[in-house]
């Protein structure tokens, strides 16, 4: 997968371009955007279609998942 991490020019912060998060990223797809995350502190992703169980296997990549139990339910 190849993608590109631009900078916003802010304090934190880039824009990862061209990547579709509703294919299943693997360890080594997942890596570069752990990479800009760690780098930049903030990173937008947009333009993203994905369902909300793709949502939870992409935040798994960033580690453990902790239930909001205050959180408002929608739907």
């Amino acid at each position: 997968m190849s993608f590109e991490v631009k900078s916003t020019g802010a304090a934190a912060g880039a824009e990862i371009l061209g990547v579709d998060l509703s294919n299943d990223l693997d360890a080594a797809a997942f890596a570069p955007i752990q990479a800009a995350l760690d780098q930049y502190g903030v990173i937008v992703l947009r333009d993203q279609t994905i369902t909300p169980e793709q949502q939870i296997a992409l935040s798994r990549n960033f580690g453990t998942l902790e239930v909001n139990f205050h959180a408002k339910r929608f739907g």
